[in-house]
């Protein structure tokens, strides 16, 4: 097997991977989420049955943490109606600068494997939330938003070190871990009295009060025309009979 053949062949496997972690990730309760999965699914069918692949765009998708995600991106951007030149859309999409990219000392197997344990640490979190209590649920916001953000800032946001990947992978629960030290919101490290102040100040010029306000305004002045509507039938028909003949019957 030629170096251009193993290369696709890599490539192949990191598509397979990719659409799995992408599935182990679904929110089954978000319809969104189960269309961007089918979606998916079509595209990884495409790139592995039909695309005929350059060694270009081997090596270009090779070089992302998420190829599947990033060929997605390109699709989606994608004008030409009988071809998919990939590189092409790669720099039009800005890819290598939106996308993480996977560090050459980074074993692309153990990178697949750490965002793959923090996708089934958000889905264990996930199923645990969704079994407490509205009460309980309320009171843990501040938490679920931090692995919230910790998750999407890892998975999107983060190149690892090769000794980064093994350390997190050595906890059975990386994503819990970084969530319990994630930095607590802003308004619990700064005094924000002065900024509340300045937005209370600002609210009769704020979008939401005009716009209140003018529904208000708008209701009344229905309100209006409807009573003197009414006024006017009354006085109408008060007329009427004052000047009706008193031998009609």
């Amino acid at each position: 097997m030629s170096l251009e053949q193993d290369a696709k062949k890599l490539l192949m496997d990191r598509l397979d991977d990719c659409l799995s972690i992408h599935a182990d990730m679904l929110d089954s309760t978000n319809i969104g989420s189960i269309y961007e999965l089918q979606d998916l699914a079509a595209l990884h069918y495409y790139l592995k049955v039909e695309h005929e692949f350059t060694p270009a765009e081997v090596e270009a998708l090779l070089s992302f943490q998420d190829p599947l995600d990033v060929a997605h991106w390109c699709w989606e951007e994608n004008t030409h109606e009988h071809s998919f030149p990939i590189c092409e859309l790669l720099d039009k999409i800005d890819a290598f600068q939106r996308f993480e990219q996977i560090n050459e000392e980074t074993s692309p197997d153990r990178m697949l494997g750490l965002i793959k344990r923090l996708g089934q640490n958000w889905v264990s979190l996930r199923d645990d939330w969704l079994s407490m209590d509205k009460e309980i649920l309320i009171a843990k916001a501040p938490e679920i938003a931090a692995a919230q953000d910790v998750y999407a800032y890892v998975t999107r946001g983060m190149t690892f070190e090769k000794n980064e990947v093994e350390a997190l992978l050595s906890l059975e629960n990386p994503l819990k871990y970084l969530a319990d030290r994630w930095p607590k919101p802003v308004s619990d490290l700064i005094d924000m009295d002065d900024l509340l102040e300045e937005y209370i100040g600002d609210i009769q010029s704020s979008p939401e009060y005009l716009a209140q306000k003018g529904a208000t305004t708008a209701r009344e002045s229905v309100h209006d025309r409807l009573q003197k509507a009414a006024q006017q039938v009354s006085t109408q028909g008060s007329h009427a009979k004052e000047n009706r003949d008193p031998q009609v019957r």
